[in-house]
């Protein structure tokens, strides 16, 4: 039996993560009306574990891309990424997700269909510094490749262009090792622009894209491989002189 005087703390420190419409209380039991659904305090308690364990996997996974970093960077004299962002998504965007996936709000669901709950975007300057990027993570030992998309020779229909690799970290916790997924994109200033661009049209148009706005944003995209390529073949020129 779970005694809501006791997880006072408990239930303070998960509001901010998932916030119920409302809360009702029947023999002793905090039950939690969530999204037209009855979700019981056990479970809310379960839920806020396994947030915690998300928040744990994200900064172990920022750590273990910082060394793989800093380490090409020693051996070979040169930084190949302009910036890292990371983020978990918001209850709002997880649930969203597993909505469009036909999925109802569970604990089994969560972890087994959504994997991109932690998100990290590797931003590079060059389309070679996004393929040694993905390189050094493929062949690290500190974590499993699950599974990847290649929206650069494949971009979506959008003209959407993105590297996107699934991982499962391993987290050493007190008694045992737990997997957890994130999803790791990688992309150079160039695309990452575009990306900013299609992620706000997609919000814009939450069903289906006009064929007005895709025709224009397919040449967009077309415009952003185009200066990719010139911006590579003018870093081989500089390269060239710096060799000299």
């Amino acid at each position: 039996m779970v005694n809501t005087a006791d997880c006072g703390s408990v239930m303070q420190g998960f509001d901010s993560l998932i916030s119920p419409h409302f809360k009702i209380e029947v023999n002793s039991y905090e039950l939690i009306f969530f999204k037209g659904r009855i979700i019981n305090m056990s479970e809310k308690i379960d839920i806020n574990e396994l947030m915690l364990k998300y928040n744990f996997a994200l900064s172990t996974l920022e750590t273990q891309l910082n060394i793989l970093i800093r380490e090409y960077e020693f051996k070979n004299k040169y930084n190949p990424v302009e910036h890292i962002k990371s983020r978990i998504k918001t209850e709002k965007s997880t649930l969203d997700k597993l909505k469009r996936k036909g999925y109802e709000l569970s604990l089994n669901n969560l972890k087994t269909h959504v994997k991109d709950i932690i998100g990290i975007r590797i931003v590079c300057s060059f389309l070679s510094d996004v393929n040694e990027i993905v390189y050094i993570i493929k062949k690290s030992k500190q974590f499993k490749i699950v599974s990847e998309k290649n929206y650069i020779e494949n971009p979506k229909d959008t003209g959407y262009m993105s590297y996107h690799l699934i991982i499962e970290i391993p987290l050493y916790l007190n008694e045992k090792i737990e997997y957890i997924p994130a999803e790791i994109q990688i992309r150079t200033v160039a695309m990452d622009f575009f990306a900013t661009l299609d992620h706000k049209i997609r919000y814009k148009f939450p069903g289906k894209i006009p064929d007005e706005v895709k025709v224009e944003m397919l040449a967009c995209s077309t415009v952003i491989q185009s200066l990719d390529k010139k911006m590579y073949e003018l870093n081989e020129i500089v390269k060239k002189y710096n060799d000299l």
